[in-house]
């Protein structure tokens, strides 16, 4: 590794001056620094010796030849061969001078890549001061023999670092680089020794923000300066780049000081540094992925929420509004489950992108989950704006998006809230924008509307009534009707479908109650309480039944799910002692579910509790159709709608038959419901139902026969 001339003089005068003058006035010998051409760069000399051996002034910049006229030949033979194999040259020599012979003893080594230290001393001392010289001189050359191991070592240990190591002197001048160093900085080692880092660098500074780094605060500057060292301070060098438009090296950066004893500043500074840019891309990625979707590359709901506390507290010094957007997109299921979910995740992302070029800068929107997606507005100054802006969102999205060759359109239900109007913390507007989403929902979709108190209260009446009907059933207040199913060809009842009811009390009129429109923890515990009364009711007048007579209880698709149904039937039937065989449930398609196929499992194992299961033609085509022939169920229900609407409609009529069809080749019987006439009756009977129910066939409050 080339070193400059210059600097490297600097730093050996640095070094070695002092011990060189040291050890030559203190024995009798002569001391040489040279290059690899044999020219002086330092020395020093005992006088006497000096004297006797016709040596020439000790000036740096002149060759042996002038120092040594007599040794010059010996030693440049000498230096060549050490240059060459690295390994230190021993000689003796006699010189004959006019006041006897001089025995002298040469040592030549190298000291630092091309330069080379010659140690010349006379062994021929006076008898009286032998023992003291030779005393000295072995300590002297342990000495001298340890400094350069020493050297070496450091040189080796200094060029074999990975990591970039530079010395960089007060004034700004680096004393010495490794290779590490000059490839990590793309130069070379000659021009870092050439470059001070006052002079202008070839590439630019900055902080780990990508901000421009000033140079009084540089690690090695703050050191230079302070004396205190630096420890894993991330610096950043940007290179100029042709194929992009910056290029970035993460550097992390140790800095120490380098002190003399009398001095209270340092004369220099050690700097290490070595390349962390993967570990800053990686971290990058994390941290991305941490706070954004996955799929839409959006803002996820914690950067959302981040982001809207923070215009809280903004609007709250300004005195703007806030306004927060809760957007959920229309019949996104049907999209999913028709066109696949390739396509799917394809359109949310499409939706993504059109939501951003709605927005201004400045505006966040971030997926909240599903098809759900918040907005924030920081700064508006009246509802009219949030208006503007909900209303171009949804032009935006109803324009035709081509998906794989499939064109399609979006809509959305969009709830907004403001602040301070609507709340004053991220999670009530959120909850208010999601309230006031839900109420543009039942209201057709595809349209938004503003959060009102009265959503509020509604919601507040709706948790009310869910906990009067806790209460209900903990103290068993609900009562039993039936509802019979008959055979369409002779009306005899063959089933009775027990409902829960809650008595007619002061001006309220009797109520039926369903659990599929409950939360799921209520649905259950109201599942449970329904099967467990109606076997124990059906269990006592089962004597008086007819053989063909069961029991039908009914419970949503999506609250089958999971073991809690399945635990209420099986204890219902062991706690009732009723016959299993005698038990129907009827699984509805109230409410969506994200895997369908997950209803087999529970299905299966309500099988291997010996009831009956019967599923309503929408639970049926709400799961795939590879999986019908494995459905343990006897039957399926044509919902009231569809076979009604086929009395006009051809398709639908086509429709109805086909499942009936369906039904037969797969061995089920199929019911019709809503049935209000004879007429009717008849009608569902000629499209192939066996079994039917409807107010043509009133219900009970007890069934008949029971015990009192």
């Amino acid at each position: 590794m080339p070193i400059d001339t210059d600097a490297t003089s600097r730093a050996d005068v640095e070094r070695y001056r002092g011990w060189i003058r040291s050890l030559s006035e203190g024995m009798n010998a002569l001391f040489l620094l040279v290059d690899s051409s044999g020219v002086l760069v330092d020395g020093g000399a005992h006088p006497l010796l000096y004297k006797r051996i016709c040596a020439g002034e000790l000036l740096s910049g002149v060759p042996l030849q002038q120092v040594l006229p007599h040794l010059a030949p010996m030693l440049e033979q000498s230096l060549t061969i050490c240059r060459h194999t690295g390994h230190p040259q021993k000689l003796n020599h006699i010189v004959d001078d006019h006041k006897g012979l001089l025995f002298l003893k040469i040592l030549i080594s190298r000291f630092h890549h091309n330069y080379f230290s010659i140690i010349i001393y006379d062994d021929h001392q006076e008898r009286s001061l032998s023992l003291q010289v030779e005393t000295l001189a072995a300590d002297q050359r342990q000495t001298i023999a340890l400094l350069h191991e020493m050297d070496s070592r450091y040189r080796t240990l200094f060029d074999s670092l990975s990591e970039g190591v530079i010395f960089i002197a007060r004034d700004g001048q680096v004393l010495a680089a490794n290779e590490s160093a000059a490839q990590i900085l793309r130069t070379t080692v000659s021009d870092l020794l050439h470059r001070g880092i006052h002079e202008p660098l070839r590439f630019e500074i900055v902080d780990s923000s990508e901000k421009p780094l000033p140079q009084q605060q540089w690690p090695m500057i703050i050191t230079l300066q302070s004396g205190q060292p630096r420890q894993e301070s991330v610096i950043g060098l940007v290179f100029p780049s042709a194929e992009a438009p910056k290029s970035i090296v993460w550097l992390a950066v140790n800095s120490r000081p380098l002190w003399r004893s009398s001095d209270s500043i340092p004369y220099a500074a050690v700097v290490s540094f070595y390349d962390i840019t993967h570990r800053k891309q990686l971290e990058r990625e994390l941290f991305y992925k941490a706070f954004h979707d996955p799929l839409t590359s959006l803002p996820n709901r914690s950067v959302f929420v981040d982001r809207l506390d923070t215009a809280i507290r903004q609007a709250r010094r300004t005195g703007d509004l806030v306004a927060v957007f809760f957007l959920d997109l229309d019949r996104f299921k049907e999209i999913n489950d028709e066109q696949g979910h390739d396509v799917g995740d394809k359109f949310l992302q499409s939706v993504a992108q059109r939501l951003l070029a709605s927005l201004r800068d400045g505006d966040t929107v971030a997926r909240f989950g599903g098809d759900e997606f918040t907005i924030l507005l920081p700064t508006i100054q009246t509802a009219e704006d949030a208006l503007r802006v909900a209303e171009r969102v949804l032009e935006e999205l109803q324009r035709p998006m081509v998906i794989n060759g499939i064109s399609l359109t979006a809509s959305a239900s969009v709830g907004i809230s403001l602040c301070p109007h609507d709340g004053n913390e991220s999670s009530t507007l959120i909850r208010h924008a999601d309230m006031a989403m839900y109420r543009v929902k039942a209201q057709g979709r595809n349209n938004c509307q503003f959060f009102r108190e009265e959503i509020n209260l509604a919601t507040t009446r709706c948790l009310s009534r869910e906990n009067v009907l806790s209460q209900e059933i903990a103290k068993g207040q609900l009562g039993l009707h039936y509802r019979p199913h008959v055979l369409l060809s002779t009306e005899q009842i063959v089933a009775w479908e027990a409902e829960l009811y809650r008595p007619a009390k002061d001006d309220r009129d009797e109520e039926l109650i369903s659990e599929a429109s409950l939360e799921e923890g209520l649905a259950q515990q109201l599942f449970r309480h329904l099967v467990d009364l109606a076997c124990r009711d059906f269990q006592r007048s089962l004597a008086r039944r007819q053989p063909s007579e069961s029991l039908v209880v009914r419970i949503s698709q999506r609250h089958l799910l999971g073991a809690t149904a399945v635990i209420s039937v099986a204890t219902a039937l062991e706690q009732s002692k009723l016959p299993a065989e005698r038990l129907e449930i009827d699984v509805t398609a109230t409410g969506s579910i994200q895997d369908p196929s997950a209803l087999l499992e529970p299905l299966l194992q309500l099988h291997h509790l010996g009831v009956r299961l019967s599923l309503s033609s929408l639970a049926t085509s709400s799961l795939p159709l590879e999986y019908l022939p494995n459905l343990p169920v006897s039957s399926m229900t044509l919902p009231e709608p569809l076979w009604r609407r086929s009395l006009e409609d051809r398709k639908t009529a086509s429709l109805c038959e086909g499942l009936v069809a369906l039904a037969e080749r797969l061995g089920l019987s199929v019911n019709a419901a809503g049935i209000t006439s004879h007429s009717e009756r008849k009608i569902a009977q000629a499209r192939g139902c066996q079994r039917g129910h409807g107010s043509l066939w009133p219900m009970v409050s007890r069934l008949p026969g029971h015990d009192s």
